[in-house]
């Protein structure tokens, strides 16, 4: 025998209410914030993925690379050095990401009889890209049997000797970013793509640093080619004079916001590394006391700026003839 509790339960009224409960419980639900695990962002790439990219681009090219070229937008005319190049679009590449940049691809080809695959246009982190994908392309490029690779960019002086279009040949860093725990290792490790655990000491390659120095020598360009410390920032904004006089007390010589990440995974990998960059900003003290002559010669300052930002296409052809004659070097003498 059922009791009254049972009997209203079952009455039209009882389940109506009910009904509208459970639709309210259901709105209450999708109105709550929804729980976010990110991945890792080396899950985002996993070996397989990279490894399916690196065997499309020696299908496409015939051609398994030595070498490995990757130019900031400001050098991306080193790209003509390639002969007979074969060129293979990102969105060919399966899973690869798409670049921003128009005519995004892969060049492969040779150099002076060095079979290289090169690109010009890297990905940033500022461009809303993780860690994972701006390294993305030294990991197909190491897949590919790339065992050396030349890194430039672009970047902006700290040391107040350093002139507009002067080259810095990298031989070490301070990774600023990676300080703050943005890696592109993050989260589980494969080692087929290297160790764990690894020291950046010698990261960069002695014997091609000092090679350049001395091929730069030759071809008369030592008075505004140097050595020296990069440090790697979030971009894209300029430091502060602040961040500037921090930094040079650091002993930095100039900063970027790309070319380390990819530093360290070419390192991982066990890649020969050499790196340089090109001075497109002189140091915001140095441009300072120049705008202060300027006003003191009644000059005109806008104009004065906008020549400062201009470098000399014979310095950015000096870029193109020490990669090419460094090529030279390593595929036929050493």
């Amino acid at each position: 025998m059922c009791n009254r509790d049972c009997c209203e339960a079952r009455s039209p009224i009882a389940k109506r209410m009910a009904a509208r409960r459970l639709l309210q419980l259901e709105e209450e639900e999708r109105r709550k914030p929804k729980l976010v695990i990110p991945t890792p962002q080396s899950l985002f790439y996993p070996y397989e993925e990279v490894e399916a990219m690196a065997k499309y681009i020696i299908d496409v090219s015939h051609i398994r690379p030595r070498y490995g070229l990757i130019c900031g937008s400001f050098l991306g005319g080193m790209i003509s050095l390639v002969e007979q190049p074969v060129v293979i679009p990102y969105e060919d590449i399966p899973n690869f990401p798409a670049g921003i940049e128009p005519d995004c691809s892969f060049v492969v080809g040779t150099v002076m009889g060095a079979p290289i695959i090169a690109l010009a246009h890297r990905f940033h982190v500022c461009e809303g890209f993780n860690l994972a994908t701006c390294s993305l392309p030294v990991r197909v490029m190491q897949l590919c049997g790339v065992k050396t690779i030349m890194l430039t960019s672009q970047a902006a002086a700290v040391n107040m000797e350093y002139q507009l279009g002067d080259i810095m040949l990298v031989e070490d860093h301070i990774n600023v970013v990676g300080m703050m725990h943005q890696t592109a290792l993050e989260g589980p490790s494969d080692t087929r793509f290297g160790s764990r655990k690894f020291s950046m000491i010698n990261a960069y390659d002695r014997e091609l640093l000092e090679k350049s120095l001395e091929i730069g020598k030759r071809m008369g360009v030592q008075q505004f080619l140097h050595k020296g410390v990069l440090a790697c920032l979030g971009g894209p904004v300029f430091e502060t004079l602040a961040e500037e006089r921090m930094l040079r007390a650091m002993e930095v010589d100039a900063v970027g916001i790309s070319l380390v990440p990819e530093v360290i995974v070419a390192h991982q990998g066990g890649l020969q590394v050499l790196a340089f960059v090109i001075i497109s900003m002189v140091a915001n003290e140095k441009q300072n006391e120049e705008n202060e002559k300027d006003r003191d010669t009644d000059l005109d300052l806008e104009k004065s700026e906008e020549a400062s930002l201009e470098v000399s296409p014979l310095r950015v052809q000096a870029c193109s003839d020490l990669i090419g004659r460094l090529l030279y070097h390593m595929h036929h003498e050493l």
